[in-house]
């Protein structure tokens, strides 16, 4: 598969820039293949990347309670989505960009064999700060990813709040 602009141009991360800019990103990129079943990235791991999904088909699963310190295995309920790369223009990882911690937030998981490309934070940052326009314009692309990803948690913590309250009544 080409690597160009015609790739990645669909991708929010890379909304309203030019050719050139993304090709700069482009160039930035390491590219791999994941086999079916394959953890792409765990939840609770150190991050420092953005992964762009550019071919096949990943679920994200994330925990809905805090994990128990006294439980081995992790058995805590998990929400999960699926993602298609022939749907969406999908990328994972933006908040251990902004997250000094870095801890991964949710577990994303190759349900097909899949194409990735991998951006580095510090990669991010460093083309960020030699051009301030194109920092901007990324920034604000992340900023509405995490605006939406801040609006569907919102959204689960009002539904677990809920059946709390539901069985508290009980």
């Amino acid at each position: 598969m080409k690597h160009d602009y015609n790739l990645f141009k669909n991708y929010l991360l890379f909304d309203g820039l030019s050719e050139s800019e993304v090709q700069k990103f482009i160039n930035l990129m390491k590219f791999e293949k994941v086999k079916s079943n394959q953890v792409i990235i765990n939840e609770g791991d150190n991050g420092d990347t953005i992964v762009l999904l550019i071919n096949g088909e990943v679920s994200i699963t994330q925990a809905l309670t805090l994990k128990n310190s006294k439980t081995v295995t992790d058995n805590r309920e998990k929400t999960s989505i699926r993602i298609d790369s022939k749907k969406s223009h999908h990328f994972f990882g933006e908040i251990s960009l902004f997250n000094e911690v870095d801890k991964r937030t949710a577990t994303i998981t190759a349900t097909s064999d899949c194409e990735i490309a991998i951006l580095d934070d510090d990669d991010i940052i460093n083309l960020c700060n030699e051009d301030h326009t194109l920092g901007y314009k990324i920034m604000k692309n992340l900023a509405e990813k995490l605006a939406s990803s801040l609006e569907r948690t919102n959204s689960q913590v009002l539904k677990l709040t809920t059946v709390f309250s539901l069985i508290l009544d009980n």
